[in-house]
């Protein structure tokens, strides 16, 4: 399918790339390859898998900007997913976000759409570096591309709203700024026209301008990705995280829904030991805080920075890895030695003693985030938590945090110093710990 009007394109192999990435010449004949590397079809490599998964390898992305402005669908207020012996379209939703999904999203994108001018269709129809298999990106895939312009590794990348492949309620799909990486679906009253909520974004071919944010609204972009390299397996079945009832500890296999060594539930498990641990598990409920501060108040952070440019890393490259999973301790304990004794979110984390274990801490962004995914938007809520605003140890910059939102699992950044705001709720805390 081609669409009739003329765009005017700008993709990544137009553009002249560091001799770095233009050396790794086994990448471009489809592997082995690394994160930067330049693929198959003249996209940057995003994604390393370490073993192939039923998807492939590897996963490269290469922008394209185009003067025609997309909206995400055809059917802007009804869902691709149902309930069905397969699983329930909470949980479908939920795993169409995730890596190597990007492909069967756009297929059923376009399923139910048809022919016509959208991202999705658009996507599919494209054909770059002899190679006709892109796909629009998961808000997984999408955000791995986020990362390496973060880092720097994409200094040509146009800096803007881009369109993922996965919806999060029948009128709503995820999209990613570019400017900050901040993940959105204009859900819940955030997204407004002159003040007024909108109902739907999927019709939409440009970002809403958010409150109390200096980012323009902007025409939604494209990011043509693809999956390549050696496949294992097939796509697995709908995911159903449920309360196991079982308690595990430090020496046996634990498995997501156990009961921790400390009380609480398993809610991520890494596949094999890393340098933090292997599996997350949450502070049990009667734990949980409401309207700390994120920080110590009487501190000035401008004065005193929690991070710096160091070692040629920059302090804003630092917030972008301080994100990840695995990093909620890390990010922890380097609040409190910067802040020292004080009532305050990392503080309270880090002083908790539960069940004997005296190791929590207050999660990354994305550990938070998993939480979520995994405690709260089960079909039976795991662990129930409040649909209200969490604090991350992730900072945005000298004024702001991460937060999730788990009323619907967007993430934002909020002031440090909030306690509450008119007609919100305050931002709530629940501790993690990692083990094994």
């Amino acid at each position: 399918m081609r669409f009739g009007r003329v765009l005017f394109v700008c993709v990544l192999g137009t553009i002249a790339l560091p001799a770095t990435f233009a050396s790794a010449t086994s990448c471009r004949n489809g592997g082995p390859c690394a994160v930067g590397d330049v693929g198959p079809g003249g996209g940057l490599v995003t994604h390393v898998s370490r073993t192939p998964q039923w998807w492939g390898s590897y996963i490269e992305s290469r922008p394209v900007v185009t003067a025609q402005v997309l909206p995400w669908s055809l059917q802007s207020t009804t869902s691709l997913y149902a309930d069905d012996s397969a699983g329930t379209a909470l949980r479908k939703r939920i795993d169409a976000r995730g890596m190597g999904m990007g492909a069967v999203n756009t297929q059923t994108i376009i399923q139910q759409s048809g022919s016509g001018e959208y991202a999705a269709a658009y996507a599919d129809a494209l054909q770059l570096g002899s190679r006709s298999d892109w796909y629009l990106p998961s808000l997984d895939e999408l955000d791995a591309a986020y990362h390496l312009v973060a880092e720097g590794k994409w200094p040509t990348m146009v800096r803007g709203p881009y369109w993922t492949s996965s919806e999060n309620a029948p009128s709503f799909a995820w999209y990613q700024l570019f400017q900050d990486g901040t993940q959105f679906t204009d859900q819940s009253g955030v997204g407004r026209v002159n003040g007024v909520p909108i109902k739907s974004n999927k019709d939409l071919t440009q970002n809403s301008k958010h409150a109390m944010s200096g980012f323009p609204s902007l025409p939604f972009g494209v990011m043509a990705t693809r999956a390549f390299g050696e496949r294992a397996g097939s796509m697995p079945a709908v995911s159903r995280p449920l309360v196991s009832g079982v308690a595990c500890t430090q020496v046996r296999p634990c498995a997501v829904g156990d009961t921790g060594p400390g009380g609480g539930i398993v809610f991520y498990d890494a596949g094999s030991r890393q340098s933090w641990g292997r599996y997350l598990e949450a502070a049990p409920s009667s734990t949980e805080v409401i309207g700390l501060t994120w920080k110590k108040m009487n501190v000035a952070d401008r004065r005193r920075p929690l991070y710096r440019d160091r070692n040629g890393v920059s302090a804003r490259v630092q917030r972008v890895r301080a994100k990840l999973i695995g990093m909620g301790q890390i990010n922890t304990s380097a609040i409190v030695k910067n802040y020292g004794p004080g009532s305050y979110a990392a503080r309270y984390a880090d002083k908790l003693i539960v069940n004997g274990k005296s190791d929590w801490f207050l999660p990354s962004h994305d550990e938070l985030e998993q939480m979520y995914l995994v405690l709260q938007a089960a079909d039976v809520p795991m662990d129930p938590l409040q649909k209200s605003f969490y604090w991350t140890s992730s900072e945005y910059d000298f004024d702001n945090a991460w937060t999730v939102n788990f009323k619907d699992g967007q993430q934002f950044d909020r002031m440090k110093w909030t306690i509450a705001e008119p007609g919100m709720k305050p931002i709530r805390l629940r501790a993690v710990r990692a083990f094994g």
